[in-house]
């Protein structure tokens, strides 16, 4: 008999539960999509480990963050089975008024958790799974893969995560309805509908005063938000902004409705107009009573919208361009001889050789290998593996780095102006003492010539700007337009021409910035003087031998193993090259970066970025929308004597439908507009800090947000509206 009454109020309360079912529906498919992600490697042909290594660290951080997102579900369902408590609580008096003991109750209501937790997790499983289906395109576009051996895949472990997440859910749930219904007595429960709520009645003028106060702490949030630039996150500033955003916004929601009760019934032609004061007085009496979640709501859906936002943004800077910035089939850096001070910050009166000296101290034999084969990194590799060498490398071409001992980027720069040197502190403030850094001229036409570039001619007493990258394109410029001079070594060079660009290495972003091509001489002037590249990188083109580019990077790395095998000892390479077969010396070979794993963890990072984005910011907006649908719909219940008040007075289901409208709009509206302006100015701090400073645009990620919320949020939003209308239409 339980069972089937259970039965029959599910039947008889569909309407109300169409947002907790919607949620537990989008929260279980959901859930099951993302722990999911990593079944779908076997629909790719994924030749290398680094290809698989992408999907398994794509599926830790997800199963990182599903505990997280099911914690916030678990308070979502839970919130929104609470609305059905209060809905039902005069049909439970009902049930008590006819004899039903209370365990009787608690068994009903477990009972009915149980066909709604099973109905939803199966038709969420069925959901998920199929969204699970659609996410594999979705991910062969990221990854830029291609799906060859494509079937339905079905994941064990991410069904298994999602039942044991959910079943514990729904066991709190269960829990939370038998207490609610034990501890509830006869008489509240038969009049839950007489009961008015207290609402507490704020004096405008503290209102106010309150209200003028959250705008100047949000305010100063805002500058201490800027003036960090969002860089650490241990920066006092950025802590003082968090602190004062979160203070401000509390203070914001708790005032603004005596505030504007306060403003709007002075304003006798917009307030006396239909029923513009009930539906002040009701939004009014929301907000007062709700301040605190609207606050949480606000704070929750500033998260998602800038999560959102930042992560898209954050995909187009780490893969945007990718194939431009990894021309060559396989970039080989030696950094032969760093000093303690990285940024090359020496003396001008420096020797030349003072670098080399200091070599061939600490690291004689390198230095000795180096000179013996003239720092020339193709002939030390290809004299241990000649056949392998010719098999595998069509064409090869090196750039050696060297540090112009007698000038500095500030010498240059105060022939440019102040301008310059403000923007190259906001690069890098010690860049200005630093040496120049020059490559000679053939070295830059060797490397045009491997990509297909024209070459770049030069006069004697003549250089050349390089630099291909975003954040310093600026200050080459401004170098280039005002033509200083440089003095290599006792020789006077202008610059001429426009600014060279040419990626002189494969990277993960365009990675040449404020290089200066010299003629060959002066550099023959530098080592004749001894010194000694501070860094050489060695370009490779594959040869069209029949394989593919994993089994090409393969061969390259046996080429380098058996010049300096991994027993040979040498520089730790961390986990990132834990399987790499030979050691990292400083000369030839410190590391190697090829076009197929760079192009490759660009695809895995666009994915994780990606995946992690939605996934928190999908689970969090929805958790916000269902917390104000249900508090709408709560609402609703609560004032629904009103409603019929206004219809025996003579007032339209129009016109009673027009302020339910417009209570809902502004009520979901609210807290969205102060986290838009949140948003904006997070954003809005990254974008100088980083997307612009790299090239990139943030107007397509804002776009994708605004869609994203507009179809989450609104879709929620234009449920609440109908269910509540349906609600007050029934019950007159």
């Amino acid at each position: 008999m339980l069972l089937k009454l259970a039965w029959r109020n599910i039947r008889h309360s569909v309407r109300d539960y169409t947002i907790y079912f919607l949620t537990l529906l989008f929260g279980v498919a959901v859930f099951y999509a993302f722990n999911s992600i990593g079944s779908q490697e076997v629909m790719f042909d994924l030749e290398s480990q680094a290809d698989v290594r992408q999907f398994e660290t794509t599926q830790v951080f997800m199963g990182m963050f599903s505990w997280l997102i099911a914690c916030v579900l678990g308070f979502l369902i839970l919130y929104s089975n609470g609305f059905l408590i209060k809905r039902r609580k005069r049909e439970f008096g009902t049930y008590m008024l006819l004899g039903m003991s209370s365990r009787n109750m608690s068994l009903i209501m477990l009972i009915e958790t149980i066909m709604v937790g099973v109905v939803s997790l199966v038709l969420g499983l069925v959901v998920g799974f199929l969204l699970s289906q659609a996410m594999s395109f979705f991910t062969a576009s990221l990854f830029g893969a291609t799906i060859k051996n494509y079937q339905f895949v079905f994941s064990p472990e991410a069904l298994g995560v999602t039942i044991v997440s959910f079943v514990v859910i729904y066991v709190v749930v269960a829990i939370f309805n038998t207490f609610s219904v034990n501890r509830c007595k006869l008489i509240d429960l038969l009049y839950a509908d007489s009961k008015n709520q207290k609402v507490a009645v704020r004096n405008p003028w503290v209102c106010l005063v309150v209200f003028i106060v959250s705008v100047g702490v949000l305010a100063y949030a805002y500058q201490q938000l800027i003036e960090s630039g969002m860089v650490m996150l241990d920066d006092p500033r950025f802590i003082r902004a968090t602190v004062c955003m979160l203070i401000g916004t509390f203070m914001l929601f708790w005032s603004l409705a005596g505030f504007v009760i306060a403003v709007l019934t002075h304003a006798r032609g917009v307030y006396v107009r239909g029923l513009v004061p009930f539906t002040v007085r009701q939004i009014a009496s929301r907000v007062n009573t709700a301040f605190l979640s609207l606050w949480a709501v606000c704070v929750m859906l500033f998260f998602s919208i800038t999560v959102f936002s930042i992560g898209m943004g954050l995909v187009n800077v780490f893969t945007d361009g990718i194939e431009e910035a990894n021309p060559y089939s396989a970039t080989l850096s030696a950094e032969i001889y760093s000093e303690d001070t990285m940024m090359a910050i020496r003396d001008t009166s420096e020797a030349p050789d003072s670098r080399a000296k200091a070599m061939q101290a600490e690291a004689p034999e390198r230095y000795e290998s180096g000179v013996a084969y003239n720092w020339d990194m193709a002939a030390a590799l290809r004299e241990n593996a000649p056949q392998l060498w010719d098999e595998t490398i069509a064409n090869n071409s090196q750039v050696d780095f060297y540090f112009l001992p007698s000038t500095t980027y500030g010498n240059i720069l105060e022939q440019v102006g102040s301008e310059a040197l403000d923007k190259l502190n906001e690069i890098q403030p010690t860049l200005k003492e630093s040496n120049l850094l020059v490559i000679s001229l053939s070295d830059l036409n060797a490397a045009r010539a491997l990509t297909g570039q024209t070459p770049v001619q030069l006069q004697a007493n003549e250089c050349v700007m390089v630099n291909n990258m975003d954040i310093s394109k600026d200050v080459a410029e401004m170098v280039v337009e005002a033509r200083p001079t440089i003095d290599a070594m006792g020789t006077q060079l202008t610059f001429v021409g426009d600014m060279v660009d040419t990626q002189l290495e494969d990277n993960a972003i365009k990675a040449t910035a404020v290089t200066i091509a010299v003629p060959d001489y002066a550099i023959d002037n530098l080592r004749s003087q001894g010194a000694i590249p501070s860094r050489s990188v060695l370009n490779v083109m594959y040869a069209e031998n029949g394989k593919s580019e994993v089994q090409n990077d393969e061969a390259l790395g046996d080429i380098i193993a058996a010049t300096q095998p991994k027993d040979m000892g040498g520089f730790e390479k961390g986990t990132s090259g834990a399987d790499d077969k030979w050691a990292s010396l400083l000369w030839p070979v410190t590391r190697v970066l090829t076009a197929h794993e760079m192009i490759t963890q660009s695809g895995g990072l666009k994915m994780l970025i990606t995946y992690l984005a939605l996934y928190i910011g999908f689970v969090f907006l929805i958790s916000t929308a269902a917390i104000l649908a249900v508090q709408q719909l709560s609402q609703t219940t609560d004032s629904l004597p009103r409603y019929r008040m206004l219809s025996r007075i003579g007032c339209s289901q129009r016109m009673i439908n027009r302020s339910l409208l417009v209570q809902l709009v502004v009520y979901f509206l609210l807290p969205l507009v102060v986290a838009v302006c949140h948003s904006a100015c997070a954003i809005g701090v990254m974008s100088v800090q980083l997307f612009d400073a790299l090239g990139v645009s943030v107007v397509e990620p804002i776009a994708m947000a605004a869609a994203f919320v507009g179809v989450i949020y609104g879709g929620y939003m234009l449920v609440t509206y109908l269910t509540s209308r349906n609600v007050v239409k029934g019950a007159k």
